[in-house]
């Protein structure tokens, strides 16, 4: 197998021969030189890929401003902690199965995931509200390289003149114990979409 330069997008093939020779004990000696059948492969190559989901939510109406706004104090009111809020919203993005984020799910991104101190994002009319989605893949395929996703999500409420009134922002990381891989792969791999709505 051809050395793979240090940071690049794998295909399925490369990325499984990789695993398969570099986590093989049988093919390395005890101290760590490589004793396998062809080729060394290069164990100490990052794949990094990474993708941005925006959805924008338009408030054209006082009548919706308001909805908005009694909707979201109920829902932070009882929220529960929903760990996965986040993970389950940007997947229905990147999978295009989600027009808009319910009000309820944002409220739980915004108490758990964001954990902001500061008030709920309050809509007036001609406002909008915008969440942002961020996904980093890190991958390599020595036994103890990187392997995980890192999730980051900000929100901004912008009022009727285009200015940024409110913002929070926080980053998440996950280890693939603890997410398969395939969705890190998905929502890393989604297209990056810009998506808007009307409340």
């Amino acid at each position: 197998m051809s050395t793979i330069p240090p940071l690049q997008k794998l295909n399925d093939h490369d990325r499984n021969e990789l695993k398969r020779k570099c986590h093989n004990q049988l093919n390395w000696s005890d101290g760590g030189h490589w004793v396998g059948v062809g080729h060394k492969p290069n164990c100490f190559i990052n794949e990094q890929i990474s993708s941005r989901l925006t959805h924008t939510i338009k408030f054209p109406t006082d009548q919706s401003a308001n909805r908005w706004n009694t909707d979201w104090e109920t829902s932070i009111r009882y929220a529960g902690h929903l760990g996965t809020a986040a993970l389950t919203t940007a997947v229905g993005l990147a999978t295009g199965g989600v027009a808009g984020i319910a009000v309820g799910t944002l409220a739980a991104i915004f108490k758990d995931e964001l954990q902001a101190k500061i008030p709920y994002p309050k809509m007036y009319r001609g406002w909008s509200y915008q969440v942002e989605f961020v996904h980093q893949f890190k991958w390599s395929p020595h036994p103890w390289g990187q392997r995980e996703l890192i999730q980051t999500i900000s929100s901004k409420s912008i009022n009727h003149e285009d200015k940024v009134v409110a913002e929070a922002k926080s980053a998440r990381r996950y280890k693939l114990d603890e997410l398969p891989e395939d969705i890190a792969r998905l929502l890393a791999t989604a297209k990056s979409t810009s998506s808007v709505s009307e409340f």
